[in-house]
């Protein structure tokens, strides 16, 4: 750090100004160049009164306001059933215990992509960053709003909903996607994957709610209708025609992407 500051300083130093030239012409003695040390010593006042914060403990740390609250923290997820009458389900207990346990699955696992969206959204790079950039701010947009249909079903049926970030990280199947900037072509494949997985959670929870919560199984089935849109609009970017085998070398430095062939489905 010092010997980059002292360059700095010898850079400084030896920088030729140009000389003032009096109305005749004649140019004006060249004044006298300040040394290293000097210069030194005026980036070090110039820098003394701006604040720089060495690590995220410090913004962190900044403030002692405490955030408490007298009721306990609870289990991850927390589902708190209401003692107000509420429209009852065939099945009794057994019924709401499954499906409590579909929505909220289903709605950790659909905060866990928004998050993902997001991130991919900011740090999306090469040749399709712009299209990716809108089209996971459309998906993030999505999302958000199945999210919220499924939160509010859970306070429909009696229960309270568990969004908190803790819950997330602790019960969702999805991992964790990448920190940094994310390549087009690792993005298409993080996604089709991770599209592909919450998509058949939820195909199991339609069907884990479909005899005791024909509501909630059906908006269930809107979820899964936007989630298999979402897989498609990946996929599809990487889907292989009879003249184009589309392995994705072009956006995965000359190498094709790693993403596994499934056999197709018989009409």
């Amino acid at each position: 750090m010092k010997n980059a500051r002292l360059l700095s300083a010898l850079l400084l130093v030896g920088t030729a100004l140009p000389l003032p030239v009096l109305a005749n012409g004649t140019p004006t003695a060249a004044p006298s160049a300040p040394s290293a040390m000097k210069v030194l010593s005026r980036i070090d006042l110039a820098q003394a009164d701006q604040p720089t914060a060495k690590s995220t403990d410090d913004v962190r740390g900044a403030s002692q306001t405490k955030t408490t609250s007298p009721q306990p923290v609870g289990a991850f997820p927390t589902n708190e059933m209401s003692g107000m009458p509420v429209i009852g389900l065939d099945g009794g207990a057994d019924a709401i215990k499954k499906d409590v346990a579909a929505l909220q699955q289903t709605l950790t696992e659909l905060q866990q992509l928004q998050l993902q969206t997001k991130q991919a959204h900011w740090n999306a790079s090469g040749t399709l960053y712009y299209p990716l950039h809108l089209l996971l701010q459309e998906h993030y947009e999505g999302l958000s709003k199945y999210a919220d249909t499924i939160a509010e079903r859970l306070l429909a049926v009696g229960s309270s909903a568990d969004g908190r970030a803790n819950t997330i990280v602790r019960t969702s199947g999805v991992p964790e996607i990448p920190g940094g900037f994310l390549d087009d072509a690792q993005i298409l494949v993080w996604f089709t994957n991770a599209y592909k997985r919450v998509g058949e959670e939820v195909n199991a929870a339609i069907k884990a709610t479909e005899q005791v919560d024909p509501t909630t199984s059906n908006l269930l089935q809107e979820v899964e209708h936007g989630i298999a849109k979402y897989q498609w609009q990946m996929r599809a970017q990487l889907q292989r025609t009879k003249t184009d085998p589309n392995t994705g070398w072009d956006l995965n430095d000359n190498k094709p992407v790693d993403l596994a062939p499934q056999a197709p489905s018989k009409p």
